[in-house]
């Protein structure tokens, strides 16, 4: 069996599709958990209307000792499912009708299997509309590959055998945003085998209310976060390779900052660079040199966005 573990939290104007393209699956031993965060609007009311008559779904809210978040939610979920396999959702996304069954037929002796997803803005126009997302190429090194970003895999990607998850789980509550990201950093640290789907079999909303979205649009938000999953990243493997990549994303972050005049969010990027010797070679020292310089300077003159910014990349 698959269960399918669904974080919910004031979906009202949302949940109906995501439980229809559930219930319309062609593989049909699954379960699924769906744990209220705490609602305001008629989420609940409206959710026990849609799941009502069919036993695999199952509605809880979340206990008030528990943490508030989508990671509680989940880690309260994964304690009672009964399931083999693991699926996480999110509670304003489609499933292809042939997702789990694919997954199903892929995963066979490996510890998980992964699918296209395929992003989409608005009102969803049918799995026909969209053209198909690039495919995705296996990595040889699949841990090195996930965390500089070559090979992107979101928390809803994979199909896991709950036994190869069960061991990092729980997943980090003080985390407002890469939850995902720190999770499987620590899962694909220690050798995973892999399988790979080549179908869009996940609709991926955005645009709606996330703290991924916030965190781009208010860098300060979040920041902790990003800081505390990149340092489970490097602790796990500092290779030149991946100190690069956190390097170039923190500074991605640093320039966001500086757009918003938020020289204390741009003072902790720089204090993290710093803290994990992320400039390893005497050329990025001295590229890093050169931003805390011209750093320096724009927290003085506080303008010339457009002079300044080709001078604080590497």
């Amino acid at each position: 069996m698959i269960s399918i573990i669904i974080p919910i939290y004031n979906r009202e104007t949302l949940i109906k599709e995501t439980i229809q393209s559930i219930k319309a699956q062609t593989y049909t031993n699954w379960e699924c958990i769906i744990v209220d965060d705490g609602s305001t609007d008629n989420t609940v009311s409206y959710t026990k209307q849609l799941i009502e008559g069919d036993l695999r779904f199952q509605l809880h809210q979340r206990p008030v000792e528990i943490t508030k978040g989508p990671s509680a939610c989940r880690n309260y979920a994964f304690k009672i499912v009964k399931g083999d396999y693991i699926q996480f959702f999110d509670s304003d996304d489609i499933m292809h009708p042939e997702h789990l069954q694919l997954k199903k037929n892929n995963i066979k002796n490996n510890d998980l299997v992964v699918c296209k997803l395929k992003d989409f803005s608005g009102d969803f126009k049918g799995f026909d509309f969209y053209e198909s997302s690039p495919d995705i190429a296996m990595p040889d090194n699949s841990f090195e590959a996930f965390v500089t970003g070559e090979f992107p895999m979101m928390m809803v990607a994979p199909l896991w055998k709950k036994q190869a998850l069960q061991h990092y789980m729980p997943i980090r509550e003080d985390l407002h945003i890469l939850e995902d990201h720190e999770l499987y950093a620590r899962a694909l640290s220690e050798e995973k085998s892999i399988a790979v789907v080549n179908n869009d079999l996940i609709y991926y909303r955005i645009g709606s209310s996330s703290s991924t979205n916030s965190f781009y649009t208010n860098v300060e938000y979040g920041l902790a976060s990003y800081i505390e999953a990149k340092k489970t990243v490097l602790k796990l493997s500092n290779t030149e390779t991946i100190k690069l990549a956190v390097l170039k994303m923190t500074l991605g972050f640093f320039r966001q900052a500086l757009a918003e005049r938020n020289f204390k969010a741009a003072s902790t990027c720089l204090n993290f660079i710093k803290e994990q010797e992320l400039c390893y070679s005497f050329n990025l020292k001295m590229k890093c040199f050169r931003i805390h310089f011209f750093y320096a300077v724009f927290k003085v003159v506080k303008k010339g966005d457009t002079k300044f910014k080709p001078l604080f990349k590497l």
